[in-house]
């Protein structure tokens, strides 16, 4: 995920008193634990039962990434299990359980007591919502006046069950709190490569000082330039660049592990993709990771790490040319996807967390990038080292707010929140310090104006618009056609490019869309916008057509109109009002009623400079209720051949008084 880091570290002289936090991870029924990848061994450290649990559960991660029932269960019949730590921890300050309980029920007590002082509890109870104690949550205990001792704890369990996770103690005695800096390391496994790792591409060649920068159509419409990287003389270590930081996913396609690449900083849904079919040499960041129809997968890939770190990394679509590699003859220079191994090759560093030997703040950019919503929050977690003061947190502007003016001096979460917001550009520096050390994280917000169909159509091409409420009048395959009172265009709906998943599917005619977000392009005539995010349905209602005037032209792309009178003249000619259109059988009629006026619906297109009817389908006119007339031209209403013409002696008419030839 986005991890832009700021920070400003000032050294100090010594502290009276570091503090750290020591987390435990349970394991076992017996409350067997482990810090970080160590287990404990229960007699030097760890945990020493007092009173065995009935059951673990491993968890796991749901869709949102949200952990979902993990930890040692009590449950009601063994009220009382816990444990004892083996070791003394000093100056106590705060403890943290991260717990879950059964679905909707699960109560009861946990308790904990610090050496011989007065035990204290957390009052478990059944989850507000439905459902959601199953998922794992943190209860904290703080504590005024810090407190020594060995810490035992236990759990009361009064209906059902409650799991504990973990523990985590901040104390004077405690580890020193990891904090995240912005080094990248060169990945000489695959099995060192995480989901959502944030990687740079490198070139395996010393001396060789370049990375692959970010997809810029300004600097190469079919490649991605290279920009000057700093490596470590073994370069096994390469700096952090946010110019060149894609964020790695680990999908499955076709049973097998695929990687995928998302420049998640500057565009969020584009993705790497080998985009030079059958003939180019070519890498390019477009916003799906499959083409059915001509680049198949091309947005998935295969990683192999060879020796000394040299990355092969090859594509899984159609193009002929799959591997990435680094052009050093070309000028510029730049990254492209090679047919063999003919170019320099490249290798990848990805982000790690690493310890830090001096005070230090650090804080991510809160970044709500571009949105509609009028009112957000932000968490982000804030990770100090070797402070001896908790965190003083200030900031300027008033339009944003925080959940806390102090946090912990090992670090803590914080929440940044605005509420009925105007569109605009809006900016905040949060300031933490404690004592000397000072460190500083920017807020950015751009809340932006939503367009009518009118306004996007006239947008530039690849321009993000944000459309005001549609009205769906008509869709097949991934053509969505759209319209307000201002008028009408198309989406073209590629879907989501990790899953595939179009953002319409589901929808129909009549249904109204709300929070439409995409890029606009005029193809060729044709004003559409390819959806990057999902957008919401409401519900159906009964859409009409608009009634055709007498010329059909540019002005009318995208509408869904009905013509009466009109006379399909075959599978790609129809006349109207005496002129001629072109037509395209786009929704797979199985046949056309030829050569007699119906009333035709028809989507509008305009196609290389030529409008063109889709026909929706033809309604014949019906006879009922026909009976000859009397006027001053003698005409009468009758049936031919299933059609009901005007006859009068000057000659035959439609019922738009249009002559019939």
């Amino acid at each position: 995920m986005k991890r832009i880091l700021l920070a400003i570290v000032l050294a100090l002289g010594v502290c009276p008193l570091f503090a750290g936090v020591t987390t435990y991870t349970f394991t076992s029924l017996k409350w067997a634990s482990k810090v970080g990848a160590t287990v404990c061994d229960g007699t030097t450290d760890g945990w020493i039962s007092n009173k065995d649990a009935t059951e673990y559960n491993a968890g796991r991660l749901d869709a949102q990434g949200r952990l979902y029932s993990c930890g040692v269960g009590v449950k009601t019949g063994t009220s009382g299990a816990g444990a004892t730590s083996v070791i003394t921890f000093e100056d106590v300050r705060r403890i943290t359980f991260n717990f879950c309980q059964n679905s909707s029920k699960g109560r009861g007590t946990i308790y904990v007591q610090i050496g011989e002082n007065e035990p204290l509890s957390i009052k478990v109870n059944k989850p507000a919502t439905s459902g959601e104690g199953v998922y794992n949550r943190d209860s904290i205990i703080s504590l005024e006046t810090p407190q020594s001792g060995k810490i035992k704890f236990w759990v009361e369990c009064t209906e059902n069950a409650i799991y504990i996770n973990t523990i985590s103690i901040r104390s004077a005695s405690g580890g020193s709190s990891v904090f995240t800096m912005d080094t990248y390391q060169l990945v000489t496994s695959v099995d060192q490569l995480q989901d959502s790792d944030q990687v740079i591409f490198g070139v395996a060649q010393d001396g060789v000082n370049y990375i692959m920068g970010y997809y810029d159509e300004w600097e190469s419409v079919n490649n991605i330039h290279a920009i000057k990287g700093r490596y470590t003389p073994d370069r096994m270590m390469v700096d952090a660049d946010e110019r060149a930081i894609y964020t790695l996913r680990i999908a499955e396609l076709k049973g097998q592990k695929a990687y995928i690449f998302q420049d998640e900083l500057r565009y969020e849904e584009a993705y790497l993709v080998a985009s030079g079919g059958q003939t180019k040499n070519r890498l390019a960041v477009w916003t799906d990771v499959v083409d059915e129809k001509t680049y198949g997968n091309y947005g998935y890939w295969d990683i192999a790490i060879e020796a000394g770190g040299k990355a092969v990394i090859t594509n899984k679509g159609n193009s002929k040319a799959k591997i990435i590699q680094y052009n050093a003859q070309n000028n510029p220079t730049l990254f492209a996807c090679y047919e063999s191994q003919s170019q320099t090759p490249v290798c990848l560093y990805r982000r790690v967390e690493a310890m830090g030997d001096v005070p230090a703040i650090i804080a991510p950019l809160v970044n709500f990038g571009t949105t509609l919503k009028a009112a957000d929050a932000r968490t982000i977690q804030i990770n100090a080292n070797k402070l001896a003061e908790d965190i003083v947190v200030t900031h300027s502007n008033t339009l944003f707010s925080l959940s806390s003016e102090l946090l912990d001096r090992d670090g803590d979460e914080l929440t940044i929140a605005y509420s009925n917001v105007a569109p605009g550009h809006y900016t905040d520096t949060i300031v933490f310090t404690s004592g000397e050390v000072r460190a500083e994280s920017i807020v950015l917000l751009h809340i932006e104006h939503t367009l009518s169909v009118e306004e996007a159509v006239r947008s530039i091409d690849n321009a993000t618009v944000y459309l005001k409420d549609v009205v769906v009048t008509k869709k097949y395959d991934n053509y969505i056609y759209v319209r307000d009172e201002t008028g009408s265009m198309l989406l073209f709906d590629r879907g989501d490019g990790a899953t595939g998943k179009r953002y319409g599917a589901d929808v129909k005619a009549g249904d109204p869309l709300s929070g439409v977000t995409g890029r606009f392009i005029n193809y060729y005539g044709v004003p559409e916008i390819a959806p990057t995010e999902q957008f919401k349905i409401g519900t159906n209602t009964e859409v009409l057509p608009e009634q055709a005037e007498a010329i059909i032209d540019s002005a009318d792309v995208c509408r869904y109109m009905v013509l009466d009178s009109a006379v399909v003249n075959g599978w790609t000619d129809l006349t109207y009002k005496g002129k001629h259109y072109a037509v395209e059988n786009k929704f797979h009629l199985p046949n056309f009623d030829k050569d007699i006026p119906t009333r035709t619906y028809v989507i509008v297109s305009y196609d290389h400079d030529v409008v063109t009817l889709y026909i929706i389908k033809q309604e014949r006119y019906s006879s009922e209720g026909i009976e000859d007339i009397e006027s001053d031209h003698k005409a009468r209403l009758i049936l031919r051949e299933g059609v009901v013409i005007v006859q009068t002696e000057e000659g035959n008419y439609t019922l738009q008084g249009e002559k019939i030839l």
